[in-house]
């Protein structure tokens, strides 16, 4: 328990609390705020009350987890010296539980006056902690990323659920189409109508969708990779000034270095994974080499890539189709087949160019069987959008062999990836 100084900045805050406009709950992110100080919780919220925001507070532990039962919350400004049950405690309390274990934590304290307990911070499952006296900017700024990252993930979200929305529709058109076969002209006339128009959807639907995941992987590379990336050098610079005065805790140090390396390597593999820029500056073959080690190291499975003839340029639009049924092809490997070794190979063919994933996993499931599931299916409209046919088969060994078949023209060929 202690009281919450604001530091000094340029405009003026004030510590008096804000009433909160009966807003719709839509759209507005919630921050839960927790203190056993009533007036810290009311300099809080003069500092990040906005009408994109709803703050919740919670004055004990147990209001606080029952806040987190009932809602949803962008991130968690929490005060580590509390009575009872400590922040620390609370943070760890919170961590354990499936439904908000996920949600960022800002530790508020002036008490971390040493490495050891920023460790300790860390360890209870904070994001970030500010000192006090509190700067209002900074928190403003740290919260605002958060409920950045909220907002996308969201957004997302709705993009996903409305495209398999449509492509659920879209099925039971095409399952009606067959029906009606046996029906008049007219009616096959009108349901081809229905067939473009959702095609136009669906088009429009995946384009957006992969345009927002392109965002958030530049988001990732060029926003938090950079933010890790000088955190990892202040911990070198702490490390080196631990072990000059032979303080033994620059291994602790040595450590958050260490984690940070691993951290930044993850949130890298991420980004590529969701925006290939790749594909333009150097071709599929790099790219799909790159989804082979990220897949290895994030999974901790064999994957690898073989290329071992030279590949025709692809334009970038069936690039990144192939790409993304080889990123949809690794992902059911994994998921569905249990597979613990995969290989992504591309070959030049006369008058094609065949991508191949091949994995020992389980097997043929009935989804694949039956070419059913939201997976399957985007992987066969992929295939249709670029003139490619994809064909699912029982591997030699077992497992599953996916092979998408790309006719091409004869154009110089590229050197080898």
């Amino acid at each position: 328990m202690s009281s919450l100084v604001i530091e000094p900045t340029n405009g003026e805050i004030s510590a008096e609390p804000k009433a909160h406009s009966n807003l719709p709950l839509r759209g507005i992110a919630k921050i839960l705020l927790v203190d056993d100080e009533e007036r810290n919780l009311e300099v809080l919220e003069s500092i990040l009350a906005s009408p994109d925001l709803q703050l919740i507070r919670a004055q004990t532990p147990e209001a606080a987890l029952l806040a987190l039962v009932r809602d949803e919350f962008a991130c968690i400004v929490l005060d580590v010296q509390m009575p009872g049950m400590t922040g620390l405690e609370l943070a760890s309390l919170i961590k354990t539980r499936k439904r908000c274990s996920h949600v960022p934590i800002i530790f508020l304290t002036a008490f971390f006056n040493s490495e050891r307990d920023i460790l300790q911070g860390y360890g209870a499952g904070a994001v970030d902690y500010l000192t006090k006296p509190l700067n209002p900017q900074i928190l403003k700024s740290k919260v605002g990323v958060f409920v950045d990252l909220f907002n996308s993930n969201r957004a997302l979200m709705a993009l996903n659920d409305t495209l398999e929305q449509e492509i659920a529709r879209r099925q039971h058109v095409e399952e009606a189409l067959n029906r009606a076969n046996t029906e008049l002209a007219s009616v096959n006339h009108s349901l081809r109508n229905q067939i473009r128009e959702r095609e136009q959807l669906e088009t429009a639907v995946l384009n957006i969708s992969e345009q927002e995941q392109q965002r958030i992987g530049q988001d990732l590379h060029d926003g938090l990779c950079q933010y890790l990336t000088g955190l990892k050098f202040r911990s070198t610079l702490l490390e080196q000034k631990l072990q000059k005065h032979g303080i033994a805790e620059a291994a602790d140090a040595r450590m958050i270095e260490s984690l940070l390396s691993q951290a930044i390597e993850h949130a890298r593999h991420l980004a590529r994974g969701l925006n290939p820029v790749r594909l333009e500056a150097d071709g599929l073959a790099i790219a799909l080499r790159e989804l082979a080690a990220s897949v290895a190291s994030l999974f901790g499975v064999r994957c690898t890539f073989l290329c071992p003839s030279p590949i025709p340029r692809i334009d970038q639009p069936r690039a990144i189709h192939l790409f993304r049924i080889a990123q949809e092809a690794t992902s059911n490997a994994i998921k569905h087949g249990r597979a613990t070794t995969i290989v992504i190979q591309l070959n030049h063919q006369p008058g094609n160019i065949d991508l191949t994933v091949e994995d020992d996993g389980r097997g043929l499931s009935k989804e694949i069987r039956d070419q059913r599931g939201t997976g399957m299916y985007i992987m066969n409209y992929r295939a249709r959008t670029i003139g490619a046919t994809l064909e699912i088969q029982p591997g030699a060994n077992g497992g599953v062999t996916v092979t998408c078949s790309l006719p091409c023209e004869r154009t110089p060929l590229a050197e080898t990836q």
